[in-house]
This record gives structure tokens, C-alpha cells and sequence, in this order.
């Protein structure tokens, strides 16, 4: 006689194997990891970036104390032409970041922040009367003016 263990468990079995490989026990394509700030996390960034001394201060005065912000408005550029990429005002927001970026490039090779947190270092003059003064100074207007028209741009975005 048949020993029906011998072919019932390798039938259970053999179900169990079948019924793991359906169609329908999950996702059909690998989980999709969103990693950076989001449109509504840039446009709050940009109200901040916005509320700051750097932005609000006579950059003629307040110019040597922006490294910090140059840097976070480097950053800030960014992730906006990352989180924008596909959207319809990604040209523009591309060209204002560009412009940004350069600003920002200028004001750190001239070291218009570094004297107040490093006197001494590459020569750097803390003082608003030092010979890098106006170009310091403009260069910290024109990254103002491109912060705020990307806080304009990313509202239209999101």
C-alpha cells in the first residue's frame, strides 16, 4: 500500500511554493526612496533665507558677517534645481540659480565673510571700508535679488 504522507506533504509543499510566487502578494516594482527637501520644504528655506540679517541688512554694512549665508544659499540653489527639474519653470528657475551661484562664487573668492569669523586669514579685511567693499557688497545684492526670485519661481511651482 501507498504511504499517503509520502505524497501528501510533498503536494502541501509543493502548493505552498506555488501560492508564494502569485502575482498579486505585493508591489510590482522595487519601493521608490524619495530623498531632499520637498517644493513646500525649498519655499519655506526661501522664507527663512529671506528673513535673515544677510538679506534684510544694507549689504554695504552687513556683507562681512554673510559667509554662513552664502553658504546655505549655495546649498539652497541646489536642491531647488534638483527638486524642480521637471517642472514648467525649470528653465527659469535654472537660470536664476545660475546667476545666484555665481554671486555667491564671487563673494566667497573675494573672502568678503571669512574676515569677521577669521581676521588674518587670506588676508581677509573684516572692516566694510576695505578695499573689496563695493564688489563684496554688490555681489551680496545680487545673490538677495535671486533669492527672492526664486522664493517667487518655487511659489509658482508648488
Amino acid at each position: 500500500m501507498v504511504n499517503l504522507r509520502l505524497v501528501v506533504v510533498p503536494a502541501a509543499a509543493l502548493l505552498l511554493v506555488a501560492a508564494g510566487c502569485s502575482r498579486e502578494a505585493g508591489p510590482s516594482g522595487p519601493p521608490v526612496a524619495k530623498y531632499g527637501p520637498s517644493v513646500q520644504d525649498l519655499t519655506v528655506k526661501a522664507d527663512a533665507l529671506q528673513a535673515d540679517q544677510c538679506q534684510t541688512v544694507d549689504p554695504a554694512v552687513v556683507y562681512p558677517e554673510c559667509e554662513r549665508y552664502a553658504t546655505q544659499v549655495a546649498n539652497f540653489g541646489n536642491s531647488v534645481v534638483s527638486e524642480t527639474a521637471g517642472s514648467k519653470q525649470a528653465d527659469a528657475i535654472k537660470a536664476v540659480v545660475d546667476k545666484m551661484q555665481a554671486a555667491v562664487a564671487d563673494y566667497e573668492k573675494r573672502t568678503c565673510g571669512v574676515g569677521t569669523q577669521n581676521p588674518g586669514v587670506n588676508n581677509a579685511d573684516p572692516s566694510t571700508g576695505g578695499p573689496n567693499a563695493g564688489p563684496c557688497a554688490a555681489a551680496l545684492t545680487t545673490v538677495r535679488q535671486q533669492v527672492e526670485a526664486v522664493a517667487k519661481l518655487l511659489k509658482q511651482v508648488g
